[in-house]
């Protein structure tokens, strides 16, 4: 067989590129079939176009995290800092971990890798969707493709992505290539996905910004899931990164968002209590609609103190009962906001959920049921955190694949 290649790659994401990259420099003969018109799609998106390539911080994964950490421990930000380096780009770090290459420009990301693997002639096979896959003989995989092309290849790489903020469909193929070779397929479900929520607790509110605590509890009340950062209220809901890595946590109906508004400014209940008595005492003629203001935006006062039971019908501070100030105070620590559900897959940024990762080796990303058969990125069950960490893991399995246990020579 002349015309067989040693590494098939399905999916020209950031996991399929750099294992094309990886593989390649060593002398594989490497081709990658992607779906779609181009390569990289996500690449540009990341960090807003500044493409956040990884975290020298603490890991942060859910789905499968000792698979992912076992993973980064071979592949981790060393070892991708020298990688991105040996291909012609250099990185920038910043004080919260966050890595970004020093243009700050994602396309140079792309660039690179595209420069990397045009040079070592390996191909790249656009509108290519794989229909068909199977095992010829023990050695030998056939990908046959939509529009009629039979590849073999010594290795496969399934590379295909999350179905996040892609079309119904357009992933499928993936997780059915996993499935029919006999891999567990986890549900998968929107991670780092803008929240809806009910309409009440939200009404005038679109736009405002505001730093807090987020914490989303369960219909017993039971806390699922903090996090610190700014919360943007929107038409439907609540965004932010904080509220985004709620997200992935909302199981079930009853779930709810408890916006502590204070925390950064009073730590103890006592201190804030003093605050508001001081307000009614120093501007007892003013509108009681004023009484959070230079505290919260005037919108967001407004909202706390109705969620506290205040009537708001005119009246003025003096005229505020001081027995309303523990139900105030529980409004700006417990600001609740009831949960309908997210904004779906394809207004998330990462797939939660996927191939099952206890059926792949973590240093060849090797299928432990079909040899050659090998799995990297989005389509694992692993998900993480905002902060460069999806792509860090993308980039490290790609990479561990297409080395396939080899010296990396970089």
């Amino acid at each position: 067989m002349d015309n067989i290649y040693d590494l098939a790659i399905i999916g020209g994401g950031a996991a399929g590129l750099a294992a094309c990259a990886a593989a390649s420099r060593l002398g594989d003969r490497v081709i990658i079939l992607e779906g779609t018109s181009s390569v990289g799609r996500k690449i540009l998106a990341s960090g807003n176009g500044r493409c956040n390539l990884m975290n020298t911080g603490a890991l942060r994964y859910y789905g499968s995290p000792l698979f992912a950490e076992s993973v980064l421990s071979r592949c981790g930000a060393a070892e991708q800092t020298r990688f991105w380096k040996s291909i012609g780009l250099v990185v920038s770090g910043e004080d919260d971990g966050r890595v970004y290459p020093c243009t700050f420009q994602a396309a140079s990301v792309l660039d690179v890798l595209k420069r990397e693997i045009g040079s070592r002639q390996a191909e790249i096979s656009l509108n290519t969707r794989v229909c068909i896959c199977y095992k010829e003989t023990t050695d030998c995989f056939v990908l046959e493709t939509e529009n009629g092309r039979k590849i073999r290849s010594r290795r496969i790489l399934v590379a295909a992505g999350g179905t996040a903020a892609l079309k119904p469909g357009s992933a499928e193929s993936g997780y059915g290539i996993l499935k029919r070779f006999g891999h567990t397929i986890h549900p998968v479900f929107p991670a780092l996905v803008p929240v809806e929520t009910d309409s009440r607790s939200i009404s005038g509110l679109s736009g405002i910004r505001i730093r807090c605590i987020v914490t989303l509890t369960d219909s017993a009340g039971t806390e699922l899931h903090r996090e610190a950062g700014e919360v943007l209220f929107t038409d439907t809901g609540v965004s932010g990164i904080c509220v985004m890595q709620c997200a992935r946590f909302i199981h079930g109906e009853g779930c709810r968002l408890e916006l502590d508004m204070a925390d950064r400014l009073f730590p103890d209940d006592t201190e804030l209590a003093d605050e508001l008595l001081r307000r009614i005492r120093r501007y007892p003629d003013t509108d009681a609609k004023t009484m959070l203001i230079g505290l919260v935006p005037s919108r967001i006062s407004y909202a706390v103190m109705k969620q506290a039971g205040i009537p708001l019908r005119g009246e003025k501070l003096g005229e505020i009962s001081r027995e309303v100030i523990p139900a105030l105070i529980d409004a700006m620590r417990h600001y609740r906001i009831t949960v309908t559900g997210t904004r779906g897959m394809e207004n998330a940024q990462v797939t939660a959920g996927g191939a099952a990762c206890d059926e792949f080796r973590p240093d060849t990303l090797e299928s432990v049921i079909v040899p050659g058969l090998h799995a990297a990125g989005e389509i694992l069950d692993v998900d993480g955190d905002c902060g460069g960490f999806n792509l860090m893991f993308a980039f490290g399995s790609g990479i561990l694949a297409g080395l396939n246990g080899r010296e990396p020579g970089f």
